[in-house]
């Protein structure tokens, strides 16, 4: 009876099978669930086709982010030519009348042209090279410790201020090449607001141009500074010396000019091809004819949204505007600031000597950094004691226009990374992630670094001359105050 029952059982529910089928089942789906593993397994070892794709994709990768890079032959030229110039600034201005080429005996007409500059522009003042005193442990060889908490007419701290001050100029002015081109930061991608996107200064995107347009003016204009100058200091027999300074700043001028126009035609024709693709691949479609309307009929559309024929009100953002300046800050701090250094400098630059009656004890500062002696105002007490020797004060006027020029060239580094041009587009090329930064604003904070650091040397050297300004009754409080002002910001907002 229980065998029948089973039999019945199996034909009226055939799903239901006994232990050894539902066992010998089991045992099947195992094998095939084992069989399965190991095709995917199988499936998943890389082949010789895909491990030479992977290959592709990566030599791909590093073609594109190569575009990103400077010229290797624009790096070369900027670091030997900014970096001739940035030593000498560091000589003049933390070891002022130290000669460099001296003990070089390849170079000996350098040498002596180099002696000629330094004894012409009377640097060798503060520059003690004597056993007797031990000069060199008391870092008295022009070093830092050459500056006198008091003026006197025996130390002349006014003309070392000049001489160091236009040092540090310099420093700053050349620093934002070096800073900008030799130790580039490239783009790369970073998580922002769990995005992947690019930042860093591209080269093919145009980051560079404005260190190049500004850097080329810049050289132009000190070539043109010493060669106005040359007759005087052929007569002062720094001719070779001179020589070699006007053409590596024209070198680098003309390389800087080349480049730009080469990335700016290369970038022309990018455009053109990508244009030219885009058009290819939108279909051609022929323009439909408006439908004329009879006399009398109204417009459905004005009628049926009466809300469409109002402009879209939307919320003014000036981060999000692409002609807005970089920083509204920046631009403020800049102008308060920098202005009326530029105007000091332009003084000294175009017309030393003269009083600007506005500023407080302008006439002070021009009698402490002796302006009187080279540049005396006509008509005046200064004219009739000084006039006659003046020529005699040629050096001291070349250091005090080269000074003024520094610091004129490098607030146009500033003026211009505030407003010469706008935030652009965020996009940083056509099928790179978005970049954190704007166009413009990845330009002015390369500038703005740059800037800050030439601020913080100047900010050093004001307060370092501080006690013997003051023993001159000069007070360099509010020019610490203003310049410490402008360094914090373009540190906070190149950094930052």
């Amino acid at each position: 009876m229980p065998e029948s029952e089973t039999v019945r059982r199996r034909k009226i529910f055939p799903h239901l099978s006994s232990d050894e089928a539902a066992a010998k089942e089991s045992d099947e789906k195992k094998q095939g669930e084992n069989d399965e593993a190991y095709d995917n397994a199988k499936s998943n070892k890389p082949t010789a086709a895909a491990a030479a794709n992977n290959s592709n994709k990566v030599v791909r990768n590093t073609e594109a982010s190569v575009h990103h890079l400077l010229p290797l032959p624009l790096v070369i030229i900027t670091l030997l030519c900014s970096g001739l110039f940035w030593v000498m600034s560091f000589r003049d201005a933390f070891a002022t009348g130290q000669p460099l080429l001296l003990n070089l005996s390849s170079t000996s007409s350098l040498a002596q042209a180099e002696l000629s500059l330094l004894e012409h522009t009377k640097s060798q003042k503060w520059y003690h090279d004597d056993d007797s005193s031990k000069a060199y442990w008391k870092s008295a060889r022009g070093g830092l410790g050459s500056i006198r908490p008091y003026t006197s007419d025996d130390n002349d701290m006014g003309g070392l201020f000049v001489r160091k001050v236009a040092g540090v100029a310099a420093m700053g002015y050349h620093t934002t090449k070096l800073w900008s081109i030799v130790f580039q930061s490239a783009p790369v991608p970073s998580l922002l607001d769990g995005q992947i996107k690019m930042k860093g200064a591209s080269w093919s995107i145009g980051h560079y141009d404005p260190i190049l347009t500004l850097g080329m003016l810049g050289n132009t204009c000190i070539a043109a500074f010493y060669m106005m100058r040359i007759e005087e200091l052929r007569n002062a027999g720094a001719e070779p010396l001179v020589a070699m300074l006007v053409m590596a700043s024209l070198i680098e001028a003309l390389v800087f000019g080349a480049y730009l126009m080469s990335r700016r035609m290369s970038m022309k024709k990018t455009k053109k091809v990508i244009v030219g693709n885009k058009q290819q691949q939108q279909p051609h479609k022929q323009p439909k004819r408006p439908a004329q309307k009879k006399k009398g009929s109204k417009d459905k559309d004005a009628s049926s949204s009466p809300s469409s024929s109002l402009p879209a009100t939307q919320e003014y953002n000036p981060q999000e505007d692409t002609n807005s300046i970089p920083s509204r800050i920046a631009l403020r701090t800049v102008l308060i600031v920098s202005s009326i250094i530029s105007l000091i400098s332009v003084r000294d630059l175009f017309f030393p000597g003269t009083i600007i009656s506005f500023i407080p004890r302008d006439d002070i500062y021009l009698e402490w950094t002796g302006a009187f002696f080279h540049s005396p105002p006509p008509d005046t007490v200064e004219s009739d004691e000084y006039g006659l020797e003046s020529p005699l004060y040629a050096g001291d006027k070349f250091m005090g226009q080269l000074l003024g020029l520094y610091l004129v060239l490098g607030c146009v580094w500033k003026f211009a990374s505030v407003c010469a041009w706008s935030k652009g587009n965020k996009a940083m090329e056509f099928k790179s992630p978005e970049n954190v930064d704007r166009h413009g604003v990845v330009s002015s904070k390369m500038i703005w670094k740059a800037q800050a650091f030439g601020d913080m040397l100047l900010l050093f050297m004001l307060r370092m001359f501080a006690p013997a300004a003051k023993s001159a009754s000069l007070d360099l409080r509010w020019h610490l105050m203003t310049v410490a002002y402008e360094m914090i910001i373009l540190g906070l907002y190149g950094f930052f």
